[in-house]
């Protein structure tokens, strides 16, 4: 079975990319943090691309962890800036998009913040959720990680 990571080298990302290999599980890592060889396209799920799409196709798996978010400094600091919003817009639009056009299985990681409608994290959290329900997908609630 092949699984896309995405968001490969963040906190829970980088330790399910361990897990699955140590299971014997084929791996494809997607993470804008990821070092790049010379000509391979960034990893960056805020805009179109094809590789990302070719990722999609292989997968049998998609795990959507990927966000634009650095911890609780940063979401504290950013969640309100037209960027932050729009980032994270931008990165579920072309990941469900994908998901929904390649009809891939999939889980994404959300939070028990989808609740607090005056956190802009939670709510565009509660937005992805949305998504996964019209998709069929899972969620998985994760908090404080």
């Amino acid at each position: 079975m092949i699984h896309l990571v995405l968001g490969s080298s963040g906190l829970i990302g980088s330790y399910l990319v361990k897990h699955l290999v140590e299971q014997g599980e084929g791996v494809i890592e997607w993470d804008v943090r990821r070092p790049k060889s010379s000509g391979e396209p960034a990893e960056d799920l805020r805009f179109y691309s094809r590789a990302f799409n070719e990722a999609v196709q292989k997968a049998d798996f998609v795990y959507f962890l990927a966000w634009d978010v650095g911890g609780s400094e940063y979401i504290k600091r950013y969640q309100n800036t037209y960027g932050f919003l729009s980032n994270n817009t931008r990165i579920m639009d072309i990941v469900f998009g994908a998901l929904k056009q390649y009809k891939k299985p999939f889980i994404f990681a959300s939070t028990q913040m989808t609740n607090m409608n005056s956190n802009s994290y939670g709510v565009l959290k509660l937005l992805g959720d949305y998504f996964v329900n019209s998709l069929d997908g899972m969620i998985v609630k994760f908090w404080n990680v």
